[in-house]
């Protein structure tokens, strides 16, 4: 877990001033703080932190997500998330507006929305019962993928193509420890497709 929360990709920021749309952080705020009470998104007894969320805006092909390091942060504001403009997996590379750094999940956020038009929201949550428990069970990518890599950006690719993951909303990231990756048309839907695979871990979500 050393390397959780390094960003491995090249990135560019645009505007330092760019916050999030009212709507769009009202609608997945709560639900980000939820997943932070529920210690699915937080930070290791080393600092690093863990997990991240993200809203599309549906006027546009961009996408707001929580920042690098904000996993300790209990209650965000608007100032904690970030706009992704663009992004380049070919090169690894990420266009950004906003005040923090992008999260370094942000390219497997943005290979889930090209994918498939109808999510508007992306949840990554770290929780090793349910990582475990789903593993087999669920599409995953594979053990040679790390976390905010091209790898991992083809792996997603390669799981939406056997068409599964789009029916279950789910994944397991097997190369990135505790990582679990769900989406839905809404922050909400996100919410409750997490709270289904939870069923049956001791650690439920109420």
């Amino acid at each position: 877990m050393t390397e959780e929360g390094v960003i491995k990709f090249d990135f560019f920021c645009e505007d330092d001033q760019d916050v999030i749309p009212e709507k769009l952080f009202h609608e997945v705020n709560p639900v980000r703080n939820k997943l932070a009470e529920l210690e699915l998104i937080g930070q290791y007894p080393d600092g690093l932190s863990y997990g991240n969320i993200s809203i599309k805006d549906n006027n546009t092909k961009d996408f707001y997500i929580t920042a690098s390091d904000t996993g300790k942060i209990k209650t965000t504001g608007k100032e904690h998330y970030v706009r992704i403009v663009s992004c380049n997996t070919d090169n690894n590379f990420c266009k950004f507006r906003g005040k923090g750094l992008p999260s370094s999940e942000t390219l497997t956020h943005f290979i889930i929305y090209e994918l498939s038009k109808e999510v508007r929201s992306v949840i990554h949550v770290h929780n090793k019962e349910l990582w475990d428990n789903l593993k087999g069970k669920v599409p995953s990518t594979s053990e040679s993928a790390g976390y905010g890599t091209v790898k991992m950006v083809k792996e997603v690719s390669l799981l939406f193509g056997q068409g599964r993951v789009q029916q279950e909303k789910l994944l397991v990231m097997k190369g990135h420890e505790e990582g679990v990756v769900c989406f839905g048309g809404s922050a909400t839907e996100a919410m409750k497709i997490l709270t289904k695979a939870m069923e049956g871990v001791s650690r439920r979500l109420l």
